[in-house]
């Protein structure tokens, strides 16, 4: 009987063991990842970005090198900047909402994916332009969305602020006008509507949702920009989204 349970907690422990090493390999694969990717994007942006300031003058004006970037990958749409550059990405777009998931700007494979806008828009000009990251735990990608959360986060002068740059280097601005949580769902990354009616319904939609009231006000000829991100960690349901209107 003795040699029975001696034999038993001897296999227990192998087993708790061997979990344990797999879950080590895993997170170490997961934070050399993380490590990879913010490496890679810090030396992309001194390559591509080019920032200039004239003396007296708070607005800075941006330059992508865009020619280099889709020699890199040719699935390069755009730019994103926010949140005094926490975001501070290209956007990639392809054709489905999966492959940019595990997959960085170069289309090399890294769990913390790439920022990337939705299959179904066509331009960054259709009534709503859907962009996704993942929230990494080191802060980086769509992470610090989270931040809108926080209180007094907009008594910053800019914080409601998103640029979108496109490949001619047009920048256009973006004022945020809804947040909220919500459950995963279909219905707020609809990228175009068949009818005004039907658009006006969604803007009014996602301005009631918001935790704060903006007082920005919304036609059916704004184009507006959505971003989304997880909220929690793991295989999570619930989502954090931010909507802003060009102007």
């Amino acid at each position: 009987m003795e040699n029975r349970k001696l034999k038993l907690k001897n296999i227990i422990l192998t087993i708790l063991i061997v979990i344990f090493l797999i879950s080590s390999i895993i997170l170490g694969i997961y934070f050399l990842h993380l490590y990879q990717n913010k490496k890679n994007y810090k030396s992309l942006i001194d390559k591509v970005v080019q920032i200039e300031k004239n003396k007296g003058q708070e607005e800075e004006k941006i330059t992508i090198d865009f020619e280099t970037l889709q020699s890199i990958n040719s699935d390069i749409i755009g730019w994103i900047r926010w949140n005094h550059n926490k975001v501070n990405y290209p956007i990639v777009h392809t054709k489905n909402n999966d492959y940019y998931l595990t997959h960085s700007f170069d289309k090399k494979y890294n769990q913390a994916g790439a920022i990337f806008m939705d299959y179904r828009n066509t331009s960054l000009d259709n009534q709503n332009v859907v962009l996704f990251g993942h929230s990494m735990l080191d802060g980086s990608m769509f992470a610090s969305v989270a931040d809108v959360f926080e209180e007094g986060f907009f008594d910053t002068k800019n914080n409601d602020i998103i640029e979108v740059i496109d490949t001619n280097n047009t920048v256009y601005h973006y004022q945020i006008f809804s947040y909220y949580r919500i459950e995963k769902e279909e219905y707020y990354i609809t990228p175009t509507f068949e009818s005004e009616q039907e658009y006006m319904t969604f803007l009014s939609t996602l301005k009631q949702r918001s935790y704060k009231d903006f007082g920005v006000e919304l036609s059916i000829d704004d184009t507006i920009l959505t971003l989304s991100t997880c909220y929690g960690i793991g295989n999570t349901s619930q989502r954090m989204v931010i909507h802003a209107k060009r102007i």
